[in-house]
């Protein structure tokens, strides 16, 4: 029964937090969030609860390249959106996270070369999405509209963590970075706000996934180590420190950019 409830919680309190972030902080910060394994990470520990340790590890794995498959449905999603409706833009940006995904499970890397290349491919997808150099305010969803994502975001968890078994653990991990609420909230922002604000999710969003990458290898390392809490608990402390790193790369960026557009455009 706990099981079941974390299932149906976790993605509704992601989903209502990212979007309290988004009004607070701005789409670049949002997106961060969503970007770390705060689905993901939660349903590690759910699988491990339910499928034991093995299991857990076998995912962890797939997660990992789950990841650069969200990553890149980030990416087609920002270039399709100027020019297509957010329900278009959903359909390339699927697509090709599942043609990814697909390719990448049919090779397996050693665990050195993902921690080594993982974030180098996450960085150049992030940094290949333009972001415009102001950002206009994000409207406030109505309540209603609120619920149906958060009911709809619980019930992709839910049917991920529950199929587990029959998909496999690779299959599973794959599918724990499944971008639901990165679709959710890049739909919202396209409808609202235009495809600028969307660009400023999404590279936050992938940004934000060396979050994960730093959890899963933690859990890959440690899991049959050390007790599982103990696991978990530095897991989610690295997935924080990269998850930071990552919003001061980005600042740093942006900072350096915003000096070179003002040289470029001083006179001489």
């Amino acid at each position: 029964m706990i099981l079941v409830l974390a299932k149906v919680l976790i993605s509704p309190l992601l989903l209502a937090t990212s979007m309290f972030a988004v009004q607070k902080w701005g789409g670049l910060i949002g997106g961060l969030l969503l970007g770390l394994p705060l689905i993901s990470g939660p349903v590690s520990v759910l699988l491990f609860a339910q499928y034991g340790s093995n299991f857990a590890v076998h995912a962890a794995y797939g997660t990992l390249l789950g990841f650069v498959a969200a990553g890149m449905f980030c990416t087609s999603y920002a270039v399709v959106s100027p020019k297509r409706p957010w329900w278009q833009s959903l359909i390339v940006a699927y697509a090709t996270f599942f043609a990814v995904a697909g390719l990448l499970s049919l090779i397996h890397v050693a665990l050195g070369w993902m921690l080594a290349l993982i974030p180098v491919v996450l960085v150049s997808l992030a940094f290949s999405i333009d972001t415009p150099g102001s950002e206009q305010a994000t409207p406030t969803p109505r309540k209603r509209i609120l619920a149906l994502r958060m009911v709809l975001a619980s019930l992709m968890v839910l049917l991920v963590t529950t199929s587990a078994r029959q998909l496999g653990a690779e299959v599973a991990g794959f599918l724990a970075p499944l971008p639901v609420l990165a679709a959710i909230m890049a739909a919202s922002s396209h409808r609202h706000s235009g495809s600028d604000a969307v660009h400023r999710l999404l590279r936050g969003a992938v940004l934000g996934s060396w979050g994960g990458v730093a959890f899963f290898s933690v859990v890959i390392l440690l899991t049959g180590s050390v007790d599982p809490a103990v696991t978990y608990a530095v897991a989610a402390v690295a997935a924080i420190a990269a998850g930071a790193f990552a919003v001061g790369l980005q600042s740093a960026v942006s900072a350096h950019h915003l000096t070179f557009r003002r040289l470029a455009g001083s006179p001489t």
